[in-house]
């Protein structure tokens, strides 16, 4: 796993806008709940591979339900 990818995947789910549209902060919030996750502890410096894992799944599900 690569340092920061966990910040990376949590980033993914915003899209480039800013501030993001509904449909991005909501698809946010269910990756979020679904990992078990604390934004503000998903930093470009944390290197956790069980949260990278955590978060790549809940990506792949919603992607998979959309």
């Amino acid at each position: 796993m690569v340092k920061g990818r966990a910040y990376q995947l949590l980033r993914s789910c915003l899209g480039d806008k800013d501030p993001p549209n509904a449909r991005d902060a909501f698809i946010y919030a269910r990756v979020i709940m679904r990992a078990r996750v604390v934004p503000e502890e998903i930093t470009p410096t944390l290197d956790d591979p069980a949260i990278e894992r955590r978060l790549e799944s809940a990506l792949q599900d919603i992607v998979r339900r959309a």
